[in-house]
């Protein structure tokens, strides 16, 4: 675990059905664990943190959520639009909508293009972070959209994302945070926007 900015911190482990590796991240202020998969050392490697709650950025992202649910009676919040996929399962979950604060100084945006429950959370620690779901990663140093094989009607996500990040371009951050790959803790803004320069937006 790498603390990437004060409060925020980063690790990868690699995840069992896609067998690559995937980036979690634990939130001291907030109390809350992003799309976590458990580190090396299993669940004694968050040691004294205080886990209230996981909050996951889309529905496939549960991972190792159930661990923290039951060492730390954290709460599970998921996007509203992804909770058929908890429905008649043992792990219980707390819906949250684009514009709720799911946890202290975090808010959800709508990206939604990828998938209808994929989101984005501007996190106000350190330097401000966007946290992307699966609408955006990191491959390579590089930020990129995800395969084609990986989406529906592609042309129309990328399209849909384009049209929306703008949007987020007028919050206040300079990290970016990936479910899938490396984040960048500062010149993020720059890197989100030069991305949206090179696919036409």
């Amino acid at each position: 675990m790498n603390e990437i900015f004060p409060g925020v911190w980063h690790w990868t482990a690699e995840h069992p059905a896609i067998h690559t590796r995937v980036s979690s991240y634990y939130l001291e202020d907030a109390g809350m664990a992003l799309d976590p998969l458990l580190p090396e050392g299993g669940i004694d490697a968050f040691g004294d943190w205080q886990v209230q709650q996981v909050v996951l950025s889309c529905r496939h992202h549960r991972r190792d959520s159930a661990a923290l649910r039951d060492r730390f009676g954290a709460r599970v919040r998921v996007p509203r639009n992804g909770l058929h996929e908890f429905e008649g399962g043992d792990l219980e979950v707390e819906p949250y909508d684009p514009g709720d604060e799911v946890a202290p100084g975090v808010v959800a945006h709508a990206l939604e293009a990828i998938a209808p429950d994929d989101e984005v959370l501007h996190i106000d620690a350190g330097p401000g972070a966007l946290a992307f779901a699966d609408g955006l990663h990191r491959m390579r140093g590089e930020i990129a959209f995800m395969s084609d094989d990986l989406m529906d009607e592609p042309d129309t996500v990328r399209a849909r994302t384009l049209a929306r990040l703008p949007e987020l371009l007028e919050l206040d951050f300079d990290a970016l945070l990936f479910a899938h790959g490396e984040p960048i803790p500062s010149g993020g803004r720059d890197a989100l926007a030069a991305f949206i320069r090179s696919q036409g937006g």
